[in-house]
């Protein structure tokens, strides 16, 4: 049976891409859920593995949402995946008992704090040949692909992808054209 992982976030894009990379990595099942009060409700018919849960949802946040998963089911690590991290988020949902933190701007690292926090898998055959590791996510000069679009649309200030990425014809940043 593969290795169930619930993620929980409000953005559909977030959670198409995470459920991509994850099931893509190896034998882990996603299950979905948009906010809060749903992760509870499939956390309690799906008795996932590890459930990833973002910091702001509506109706109820990540860390109302830990503590309630936390009390029913203390033997699932949860990973907090946030666009707000901070060294008080870390502290706050480490202290109610979160195992990981992870910002969304460093998603480079969730696949390897997924598999820190996974239990070990002993009734898994073993390889008989030396693994290949997953292929790298698609990366531009931002990072990861799924958390720079947030990003791209920022800085280039609403231009056209031509208009930003044309240099200016005399090299001078103040005199390029705009769109």
């Amino acid at each position: 049976m593969p290795t169930q992982i619930l993620i929980a976030d409000d953005n559909a894009l977030v959670r198409n891409a995470l459920r991509h990379v994850l099931e893509s990595t190896a034998d882990w099942h996603v299950i979905e859920a948009e906010n809060g009060e749903e992760a509870i409700a499939r956390a309690k018919e799906s008795k996932p593995d590890l459930i990833i849960l973002d910091l702001a949802m509506p109706q109820m946040d990540g860390m109302r949402t830990a503590r309630a998963l936390i009390r029913a089911m203390p033997e699932v690590p949860i990973l907090m995946h946030t666009l707000y991290w901070s060294p008080r988020i870390q502290v706050e949902a480490t202290k109610i008992g979160v195992r990981k933190v992870v910002a969304k701007s460093e998603s480079s690292v969730l696949i390897a704090a997924v598999r820190e926090l996974l239990p070990a898998q002993d009734s898994a055959p073993q390889p008989t040949h030396a693994p290949q590791p997953p292929p790298a996510p698609a990366q531009n000069a931002a990072g990861p692909i799924f958390p720079s679009v947030i990003v791209v649309v920022e800085a280039s200030g609403g231009k056209s992808d031509k208009s930003v990425s044309d240099p200016p014809a005399d090299g001078d940043p103040k005199n390029q054209r705009a769109s």
